[in-house]
């Protein structure tokens, strides 16, 4: 059996189109349907319904996918494992990237790679947490960087990274830039708020004190909500290394904030358990991991949980009642 016709198979049920198909496996699409039935006919089971244009899987299709998904996964590490015994770093790595990763790494890892392995293929996806984990659980995705609070169920390997405290960030003419002494999430609720995708706990908890439509603004493009915080009256919730670095260049700064929530990310990196990695591979997580792991210039975090406020209050208090 050709595992090229598996792979031409697994294209097509994956994006529900002929035409797309063939511009994914780089064929025509006459040739892809013929190697289509040729695969229908060594099987002698009908994978796909061809109806109003559309292609649709059978009831037969979903147990032999997975099987494929195996295969075509199993050959790609007999390759990449090939290529490293010959001393060669080519092929490719698919790698997708979180909002904060994409905005704080992407450019600056990616440029070490290329320059360091010319001749090999990078594939990189941009996409939310729960989008990227799919992918990789798909195999069809190498490595990925994103949020280590998002559950796995999986054979996968999971690298913590330096926690990222949070800000809120906003623009030189908001009006929260005049405000003295720490503010509280009732001070932000007359203003917009933007945000990144986010764990579905930390949105219960702004549910919970009563920010029902958190967040007004949902955009996983980290440099958009900069501008939005830097060109009206939103509020953008960002990690504070993005807002000292990109956001000082528009004038955008964090506000101090006691919040009832934990007021940090936790940046990973994910890829399958057991898989040999190539040279290339470690590279780019240790370039990650030292881009990942600086420290905001802009001083200590601005966001910090209402426990650990009120514990200041409570002493502070102690010391004037002595």
């Amino acid at each position: 059996m050709n595992i090229r016709k598996l792979a031409h198979l697994l294209a097509v049920i994956e994006s529900r189109s002929l035409r797309s198909a063939a511009d994914m496996v780089h064929l025509s699409q006459p040739a892809l349907t013929r190697s289509l039935q040729s695969l229908e006919e060594e099987l002698g089971i009908q994978l796909l319904d061809r109806m109003y244009g559309r292609v649709v899987p059978t009831a037969h299709s979903a147990p032999v996918v997975e099987h494929i998904r195996k295969l075509l996964s199993e050959a790609r590490a007999l390759q990449e494992s090939v290529r490293r015994i010959k001393g060669l770093e080519e092929g490719e790595i698919r790698v997708g990237f979180g909002p904060f990763a994409a905005v704080a790494a992407l450019r600056a890892v990616s440029s070490e790679l290329v320059s360091h392995y010319p001749r090999l293929g990078l594939r990189i996806e941009l996409a939310n947490s729960p989008l990227l984990i799919e992918l990789l659980l798909q195999d069809r995705l190498d490595l990925v960087v994103c949020d280590s609070r998002y559950l796995v169920d999986g054979d996968v390997q999971v690298i913590k990274l330096p926690r990222q405290p949070m800000a809120f960030a906003v623009g030189k003419t908001n009006p929260l830039r005049r405000r003295r002494g720490r503010l509280t999430m009732d001070d932000l609720r007359q203003h917009p708020i933007g945000a990144p995708t986010l764990p579905a706990d930390l949105l219960a908890t702004f549910r919970e004190h009563g920010f029902d439509d958190f967040p007004t603004v949902a955009c996983d493009e980290m440099r958009v909500l900069l501008d939005l915080s830097a060109n009206t009256s939103m509020v953008a919730m960002l990690p504070q290394l993005v807002v000292d670095g990109l956001g000082r260049e528009q004038g955008v700064a964090a506000l101090p904030v006691d919040v009832p929530f934990d007021p940090f990310a936790y940046p990973c990196i994910m890829h399958p358990k057991g898989r040999t990695l190539g040279p290339a591979a470690t590279m780019l997580m240790e370039l990650v991991h030292k881009r990942l792991s600086q420290v905001p210039d802009g001083g200590p975090a601005m966001l910090k949980p209402l426990k650990a406020a009120r514990r200041r209050g409570s002493a502070t208090s102690a010391r004037q009642g002595r």
